[in-house]
C-alpha cells in the first residue's frame, strides 16, 4: 500500500475506532468494521499444528591439527619409552634375583656384583616409573584437549586421523553462546565462510572445554578440504536441534515489533484483533515457530491476521490518546 495512501487510513481508522480500543500489554485491541478491514486489505489466516527443530546460530574456527596429530606422536613414543623402560626393568630384575641366589650359594659371586645388580636394577625401575608417569602426563594433555573420540582416533590411526593428516579434512571447533545447550549435537551443520562460502559440517565428539573466548559449549566437527577455508578461519555455524517440536509457525507478515518484544494480532471475535505476544520462539523457515508448552499464547486453529498487521500495529499505538484529537474535532464541530 502507497504511503500517502497508508498513513491517511490509519489516521482516519485511529479517530473512529478510539471508542472501540482497549489497552493490553502496551498494545490495544483493535476492532474494525467490514468497511475498514477491505479497505486495509486485512487478510487472516489458521494456524496450523507442525513441527520444526530450533536452530541455533554458533561460533566456527577452523583449528590446526597439528597439534593433535603432534601430540599423538609424542604419546606413542612415550608409549614405546615405556615398554621399553619396562623390559629393561624386567631383565634387570631377573638378573637381580640370579645374583641373590648365586651370592647366597657360597658366594660364588662378589658381594660388589650383588650391589651392582640391585643398583641397575634400582635405576631400571625408576626409568620405568618415569616414562609411566611421562605417558599418563601426555594421555591426561590429550584427553583434556581434544576429548576422548579424538584422543582414541589419534592414538590408533583410526578415522579421521589419515583425512587430517592428508589434508582431506579440516577440523572445526563449533562453540554455542553463552546461555544455549543442545542435549545431543545435531550429526550434520552448515557453515558460512567470511567470504560467504559454505560448507557442510559432519559430527565428531564433544570438546572437553570451552573455546577462547566464547563462555558456551563447544563440539568437534569435520569439514571437506574442498570448502578451502584456511586454519583460523571463522565461521558462522547453523545448528539444528536433532529431535523436533510440536508447535504453530507464524509468518513474518504477521509480526509486528513493540518495545523489544514480537507481537502478532489474534482475531479474538468477529472483526476484532487482539495483540498477542509471541514468546519462547525461534526463526524458522519464513516466520517464527512457538513450540506448545507453557505460557504459549498461540495454538494451533487461531486465526491470526498475515497481510495488514502494520497497518493494526499503528492503529493500536495511535488509539491510545484519541479522545484529546476527538474531543478537539468535536469542539471544532460545535464551532
Amino acid at each position: 500500500m502507497a504511503k500517502n495512501v497508508f498513513l491517511p487510513l490509519v489516521a482516519t481508522l485511529a479517530v473512529a475506532l478510539g471508542a472501540n480500543v482497549a489497552l493490553a500489554a502496551g498494545l490495544a485491541p483493535v476492532t474494525l468494521d467490514a468497511k475498514a478491514i477491505s479497505a486495509g486489505q486485512i487478510r487472516v489466516a489458521r494456524l496450523m499444528r507442525l513441527k520444526a527443530s530450533p536452530r541455533i546460530s554458533a561460533y566456527g574456527f577452523v583449528l590446526d591439527p597439528g597439534p593433535l596429530v603432534t601430540l599423538a606422536a609424542d604419546v606413542v613414543a612415550a608409549r614405546s619409552a615405556a615398554a621399553a623402560a619396562s623390559a629393561r626393568a624386567a631383565l634387570a630384575r631377573s638378573e637381580a634375583r640370579r645374583a641373590v641366589h648365586l651370592y647366597r650359594a657360597q658366594h660364588n659371586i662378589s658381594q660388589a656384583a650383588l650391589q651392582s645388580a640391585q643398583s641397575t636394577l634400582a635405576v631400571a625401575e625408576a626409568a620405568g616409573a618415569t616414562a609411566v608417569a611421562q605417558l599418563a602426563q601426555l594421555r591426561t594433555k590429550m584427553l583434556a584437549d581434544w576429548g576422548s573420540k579424538l584422543s582414541a582416533a589419534a592414538l590408533s590411526g583410526s578415522a579421521p586421523l589419515p583425512r587430517l593428516e592428508k589434508g582431506a579434512a579440516e577440523l572445526v571447533e563449533v562453540s554455542l553462546p553463552l546461555g544455549q545447550g543442545l542435549a545431543s549435537p545435531p550429526a550434520k551443520a552448515s557453515a558460512t565462510t567470511p567470504s560467504g562460502g559454505s560448507a557442510r559440517l559432519r559430527f565428531v565428539s564433544r570438546a572437553p572445554r570451552a573455546a577462547a573466548g566464547v563462555a558456551g559449549e563447544s563440539f568437534f566437527y569435520l569439514m571437506a578440504s574442498r570448502a578451502s577455508a584456511p586454519i583460523g578461519t571463522p565461521l558462522s555455524v547453523a545448528l539444528s536441534a536433532s529431535t523436533g517440536k510440536s508447535g504453530v509457525l507464524v509468518p513474518r507478515s504477521a509480526v509486528v515489533w513493540h518495545q523489544g518484544e514480537p507481537f502478532a494480532f489474534r482475531e479474538s471475535a468477529q472483526s476484532s484483533f487482539t495483540p498477542v505476544p509471541i514468546r519462547g520462539a525461534f526463526v524458522a523457515g519464513d516466520g517464527y515457530f512457538i513450540p506448545e508448552g507453557a505460557g504459549t499464547l498461540l495454538h494451533p486453529g487461531d486465526r491470526v491476521v498475515i497481510d495488514g498487521a502494520a497497518l493494526l500495529y499503528c492503529v493500536a499505538t495511535q488509539s491510545r490518546a484519541p479522545t484529546a484529537g476527538a474531543a478537539k474535532a468535536a469542539d471544532d464541530d460545535d464551532d
